[in-house]
């Protein structure tokens, strides 16, 4: 293949270096000017004012760029001419040229960049800062308060002052400055070796939680890169400036091509902006002033919105090259892009040695996008199989390769930890696999890498005492430590008074799920002369070393030992029924701290009345307490696995710890009615005290509502609405699943004209691209009317005001129309207490928004996603009454056993209360959307991997078999089977959309989008005439209505599902397309057995299976225990972790509210029904929903299970 500028790696690059004679950025820049001044290089864009204008494009030579970087470097001069030479200077700004020419002068008068993403925190701003000696920041709008409260942070953790400043030129159009500036005296450039820093990136800190510079010298920056003949193809980047942008600039002015850049100040990255900086740069191009744009380049996440955009598709096919690296782009994208005859290109670099392989090739012959090719120009690159089996190797970059920022073996080679597998039947080609030996996993899903925890220790005083460490947790609910102590120090209480405090402190620094208790440090005996196993980097090699001392982590998670800080348990005797207060007390506060042991600090001091959960504890410390609890016991008592999250405070556990020794804790231990008693109380109690609301302004003006009472630009600091011609909403919780798909019908609907979102996030930028993300993750496409259709506001609920600042929220109460309230924590472990403080506050908080409405008539609705769980005991408590009704139920023992349960039931009240104690303000302005079990999309079938129905169909792909769900059931006493009543997601975000809106106005909506009066609104107008206009205009007994959006019907089981995908299989079979891997039904022992077998095999994918996290679940849910057999075995304290850890991972991310799969494998229970009625009148979409469980639905989902699980 011919080699070009966009896919020329660095080992190819060394053929192609004839008539480089510059060594640096500066020297670079000064040899184009003079050679080759009139090419254009730069293409940038000035926005106009009008959204219906085109944008004008602005093509810069290097002669422009030149006179740019010289008119900035001498702003610099005069503004900071006391900032030392070569120190380095900190830039956070976004994208723009204001960045692009002020990192380039910078360079120029001889200083090293330190090019911050926007989206880092204060404090990581001043962690890099600190560790590249900065005294100097320069910003750019919109970052002036962050740049501030990072100098001010800065300025009091140090006695280096960091100062914060404007870039020059800040607020002026730097392109018409350049223009209109008449060329003055040059600045002369500063000398430097090319082996010096020129600028600087750095780490995520996702691993570490502190980011790290990562510098980059002048040579790798331009030295290294080939010169091409460029100038007939430019390329389009999105990749900011401060990240991977600057590369692919100088790969293109190296071979004096041109370079689009995204307008990333001035817009947000979607679709339509890419398509119209793509039809803008056509001008230039078609007059001959720039070659046109044939290279495209992004990461994943943009090209996912391309594909997904009908235009943006086009312009991809429309491109000679279309490049995408940084991360993984999901396979079915790729494929579907190549597949549509787009010449997609996969590339892959490192910072250690730049652009090492791409997957550039005959793209009309090969389509395998995803294999890098190693063979021309990758002589220098070897793969080093590893263990046996795997068939995994890992890149090796040998010594004489161009660019070698670090080596790390003794031949002066660099070991990648980059694992690649060989394509079967491509010589040289290879596809990413993953890193090796570098971060554990816990049962959590949480990630994080111990190898700079362990530095640290190594590097602390207790270097002294220990020979080495080694830290573990794969698998486990929370990490720990071995300690293997010098041959010289004999006693453990020694090493212990030496290691605890630095890992006391180290956990401080450190995330949550990272922090390693006292009584997890576990001492070994000396190593004599066996020292831990480790690569040629001197990282410790983790699976030979956990292999070896497989036998004492084991025992370090057995329940031996007290967090006591001696490592040994104490029997109970030992510590008196008076003394259990106290000795629970140190437990708590050995596991937690004792008030500044993580990142945050404790509200208030540790008493026996405490909330446990207020005062830091979390569901890792919840499983570490109950294990000491345990030795408080005699051995042949036993704790529930929510002990701690039942009882809530130290009170709690005393009591009934006191009542399990005395033998008076009834079987099982726990009391069940005490208990259900007391929550029934709490629930009760925490009605009264989340019910007090705002009434000062609960009474209208009497202002009319149609009467403005702001005008022109008095409405900020909301943008203004206009005439508000369209609904107001707002929304909480856009980022889970459901709230993502009501966002996407919200913006699709023209009834509705603006949207404001609250979301949680530490800039709006962070919090824009968390909904961004939510949108395309779920393959729902970003309309071009995004940013003109949506306000976000980062937002704290639990703030009496929301997070917001007054103006705001003042304006939010006067301008929103309607509230939907979706953001919760869907976490079953948590108790009820926990759900208070953020959750409740946080409704009463909304209401009071809507009562704060005091210059309106009408006060806005509020719609409460509440769920089925908050009345699923009600079958039991009521049995006179099977069916559940639609209205709030006062007596609190409907609500299911879970905290999250309860506090929906608490959230219910809060809401019945608001429409009786606010002068009935709320009356008829307050509903309930009571949400049911959710299934992937109707459309797509996209659904969460995470969710326990897709891993247990994705299973099948591993074991060859899936279980007979429908025989379990029946065995514990459910004679329907396993009942699959699922709704998809986007028919329930459909029903909230519908309720939002009257009725007359939703089906137009829907005829105006159609064109033409669709079933769904015909029959809808035939059934409201035929009950004579009754309907949403009914005013409800109490002033509140309640919905139930669920699929009501029991007609579809697990034995349908498989009886439809066999069917599916052979059929496809017959048709001969891809039918993927067939199976067989089994009993659930039968697939429980064969999934366990795949913990010890040596296929790493099997290995691996995402379905193996709820193995332990699985088998308590459908194992005697969940059969409600007392004589069963009940499951192993190993599966009793694996349970918490898997429902812990698959609840911790979830904030919509909404009832999920989560819930597969729970006890049996009798089928529910529901009241419908009120819910079908407003909720059209749901009047067939027992029709949408079908074959051509699980189809589409289990083509995406089996693609993307």
């Amino acid at each position: 293949m011919e080699a070009t500028y966009f896919t020329c790696t660095l080992g190819q690059a060394v053929n192609h270096q004839q008539g480089k004679s510059y060594r640096t950025i500066a020297e670079f820049i000064d040899f184009k000017a003079h050679n080759a001044s009139d090419v254009p290089v730069l293409g940038l864009y000035q926005l106009t004012p009008k959204p219906a204008q085109e944008w004008i494009p602005h093509v810069l030579t290097f002669k422009d760029v030149y006179k740019g970087i010289n008119l900035v470097a001498e702003a610099v001069l005069k503004t900071f001419d006391d900032v030392p030479q070569r120190q380095t200077v900190v830039l956070l700004c976004p994208s723009s040229p204001g960045l692009l020419f002020t990192w380039l002068a910078l360079i120029w008068l001889g200083h090293p960049v330190l090019l911050v993403a926007p989206q880092c925190s204060p404090s990581a701003i001043t962690q890099l800062c600190k560790s590249c000696g900065v005294e100097l920041m320069l910003y750019e709008e919109p970052y002036g308060d962050l740049a501030t409260k990072a100098s001010r942070e800065a300025t009091q953790s140090d006695d280096r002052s960091l100062t914060a400043h404007g870039v020059p030129f800040a607020g002026e159009n730097i392109l018409q400055v350049i223009k209109h500036t008449p060329t003055g005296p040059l600045i002369p450039p500063v000398h430097v070796q090319e082996t010096e820093v020129a600028y600087l990136h750095h780490t995520s800190g996702t691993s570490s939680g502190v980011p790290k510079p990562i510098p980059q010298t002048h040579r790798a920056a331009i030295g290294v890169l080939p010169i091409l003949d460029g100038t007939k193809q430019a390329t389009f980047t999105t990749t900011p400036l401060y990240h991977g942008g600057v590369a692919d600039l100088f790969r293109a002015w190296t071979s004096n091509a041109m370079i689009w850049l995204f307008p990333g100040k001035d817009l947000p990255i979607t679709a339509a902006n890419v398509c119209k900086c793509l039809d803008a740069a056509l001008t230039p191009a078609a007059d001959g002033m720039a070659p046109e744009t044939r290279y495209f380049s992004s990461v994943p996440y943009v090209l996912q919105m391309l594909a997904e955009d009908k235009d943006g598709r086009s312009h991809l096919q429309r491109m000679d090259i279309v490049g995408v690296g940084g991360a993984a782009l999901p396979a079915e994208v790729g494929d579907s892009l190549v597949k549509d005859n787009i010449n997609l290109v996969s590339r892959f670099g490192s910072a250690e040695c730049g652009f090492l392989m791409s997957s550039h090739r005959d793209y009309a012959k090969d389509k395998e996008w995803q294999y890098l090719r190693a063979a021309l120009g990758g002589e220098l690159l070897q793969f080093e199989p590893q263990s046996e089996g795997e068939g995994l190797s890992e890149l090796i970059v040998r010594p004489g390769w161009p660019h070698m920022a670090k080596r790390n073996r003794d031949d002066a080679s660099f070991a990648t930890a980059d694992l690649f597998t060989p394509h079967a039947t491509i010589p040289d080609a290879w596809r990413y696999h993953s890193r090796a030996d570098s971060q554990l996993t816990l049962i959590t899903g949480k990630k994080f890498d111990p190898a700079p925890l362990e530095d640290a220790i190594r590097a602390s005083p207790a270097s002294a005492v220990t020979e080495d460490i080694l830290i573990f947790g794969n698998g486990r609910p929370y990490p720990g430590a071995l300690l293997f102590p010098r041959n010289t120090v004999r006693g453990g209480d020694v090493i212990l008074q030496r290691v605890a405090p630095v890992v006391e402190a180290l956990n401080r620094q450190s995330q949550s799920h990272a922090r390693i208790p006292k009584n997890m440090l576990i001492l070994m005996d000396h190593l004599d002369g066996a020292p831990l196993e480790k690569s040629s980097k001197g990282t410790v090699l983790r699976n030979k070393a956990e292999e070896r001392f497989a036998v004492q982590i084991a025992a370090a998670y057995a329940e031996e030992a007290l967090p006591n800080g001696t490592g040994t348990g104490l029997h109970p005797p030992e510590v008196p029924d008076d003394e259990i207060p106290a000795r629970i007390r140190s437990i708590v506060q050995a596991v937690v701290g004792e008030g500044d042991n993580g990142p945050e600090t404790h509200v208030e001091t540790l008493t026996e009345d405490t909330d446990l959960f207020a005062y830091g504890v979390d569901s890792v410390a919840c499983i570490q307490i109950r294990r000491a609890l345990s030795q408080l016991l005699p051995k042949s008592a036993s704790l529930p696995l929510t002990v701690v999250q039942d009882t809530g405070t130290i009170a709690g556990l005393s009591d009934l710890i006191l009542r399990v020794r005395a033998g008076k804790a009834g079987n099982g231990v726990r009391e069940q009615g005490r208990d259900e008693q007391n929550q029934h109380r709490l629930m009760l109690k925490l009605v009264d005290e989340y019910s007090v609301f705002d009434v000062s302004q609960s009474q209208p003006s009497s202002t009319p509502a149609s009467l403005p009472t702001q005008t022109g630009t008095d409405c900020s600091p909301l943008e203004c609405p206009g005439s508000k011609k369209g609904m107001h909403v707002l929304l909480t919780g856009p980022t889970g699943s459901l709230g993502a798909h009501i966002l996407h019908q919200l913006l699709s609907n023209p009834s509705i004209s603006t949207i404001h979102l609250l979301v949680r996030g530490a800039t709006p930028t962070a919090s824009r691209e968390r909904v961004l993300k939510a949108l395309t993750s779920r393959r729902l496409p970003v309309p071009s009317s995004f940013d003109k259709k949506t306000q976000i506001h980062s937002c704290k609920l639990s703030d009496a005001q929301l997070g917001l600042s007054n103006e705001t929220y003042e304006a939010l109460a006067e301008d929103v129309d309607v509230i939907i309230h979706l953001a919760w924590s869907v976490n079953f472990l948590l108790p009820l207490r926990s759900f208070a403080q953020t959750h409740l506050a946080g409704t009463r908080n909304l209401i009071n928004l809507a009562l704060s409405s005091s210059n309106r008539r009408t006060a806005p609705r509020f719609i409460f996603c509440s769920s089925v769980a908050a009345v699923s005991a009600y079958p039991s408590s009521m049995t006179s009454h099977p069916t559940i009704p639609e209205s709030v139920l006062s007596n609190p023992a409907v609500a299911g056993p879970t905290g999250y349960a309860r506090s929906k039931w608490v959230a219910e009240q809060i809401c019945k209360r608001a429409v009786r104690e606010t002068h009935r303000r709320l009356k008829n302005r307050i509903s309930i959307a009571r949400v049911g079990q959710l299934s992937g999309a109707s459309d797509t079938g996209v659904w969460s991997p995470s969710e326990a129905y897709p891993l247990m169909l994705s299973s099948a792909a591993v074991t060859g078999c899936l279980p007979d769900l429908d025989r379990a059931r029946r065995d514990q006493g459910e004679k329907e089977g396993e009942v699959l009543a699922w709704l998809p997601v986007d028919v329930a975000a459909r029903a909230f959309v519908e309720d939002i809106l009257d009725q007359d106005d939703y089906l137009a909506s829907r005829q105006a989008q159609s064109g033409v009066k669709d079933v769904v609104t015909a029959k809808a107008e035939a059934e409201r005439n035929s009950m004579g206009g009754r309907g949403e205009e009914e005013e409800e007994e109490d002033g509140l209505v309640v919905h139930h959006i669920l699929n009501p019907s029991n007609r579809v089981t697990w034995s349908d599902l498989l009886a439809w995908l066999s069917r599916r299989r052979r059929r496809q079979q017959q048709q001969q397309q891809r039918a993927g891997g067939a199976f067989e039904v089994v009993p659930v022992h039968e697939w429980l057995s064969r999934l366990s077998r795949l913990q010890d095999t040596d296929d790493a994918e099997r290995r691996d299976h995402p379905a193996l996290r709820l193995l332990g679940f699985w088998e308590k849910a459908y194992g005697g225990d969940a059969a409600g057999d007392v004589n069963a075995p009940k499951a192993t304290e190993a599966a009793v972790e694996e349970q918490e850890g898997a429902e812990r991972n698959l609840e911790c991310q979830r904030e919509n509210g909404d009832e999920t799969a989560a819930a597969v494998g729970g006890p049996a229970v009798p089928t529910v029904h529901y009241e419908m009625a009120k819910t079908y009148e407003r909720m059209l979409s749901l009047r067939d929903a027992d029709g949408l469980l079908n074959e051509e639905y699980v189809s589409r989902m289990w083509e995406w299970i089996r693609d993307n699980v």
